[in-house]
Parts: C-alpha cells; structure tokens; sequence
C-alpha cells in the first residue's frame, strides 16, 4: 500500500492530500514514505508494465567497476555523475529528467 500510495502521489497533477484521503493515512505519513522513497528505502508499486531503456557503453571492454563519471544523456539534457553514486540514485534523477523535472 505504501509503495503504492507513494507512487501515486508523485504523478503529475497529483496532491498529496488527496492521495493520501484515498489510502485513509495523513498528508503527513505520505510526506514521510515520500521521503524514503526518494532516498531508496522504498520501493514504489505500479500497475505499468516495466519500462527498459538502451544502455550504450563509451568502452565495451571496460569491467564492471568504473573509474570515471557516470554520464546520463536523455534527449538535450546529460548529467555527469561520480562514479560511486548509487544505482538508486541513477534511477531517480533518470526518472526525473523522463518527467521533465
């Protein structure tokens, strides 16, 4: 319910006190899983089926580990990254750039 009830609540448009009225918790609650949620500690819950994107490596022969800046470019917009940034993290400034944030 909560990964749920968080997802929701982040979608355009959305307000948090009418999602959480919905979910029968307080704005507040809402605020505190919202919280979490952005700093990977948990997970939303969503009805869509999985979106994948295409991964394109700048050095197929590099390992796993990288040494370098993680570089995301969508569209215009490209963001440079330390390399021991979480994936977590990745994950959402991808998704903010996808919602245009």
């Amino acid at each position: 319910m909560k990964g749920r009830a968080v997802f929701e609540s982040m979608k355009p448009d959305a307000r948090v006190c009418d999602v959480a009225r919905r979910y029968g918790v307080k704005a507040q609650q809402l605020t505190r899983w919202r919280r979490l949620a952005r700093a990977g500690r948990l997970a939303l819950v969503t009805d869509d089926a999985a979106d994948f994107v295409s991964i394109e490596l700048s050095d197929p022969a590099a390992s796993g580990k990288s040494e370098g800046p993680v570089e995301i470019t969508i569209g215009k917009v490209s963001v440079r990254l330390d390399a021991d940034v979480s994936a977590v993290r990745i994950a959402e400034i991808v998704t903010a750039i996808e919602r245009g944030a």
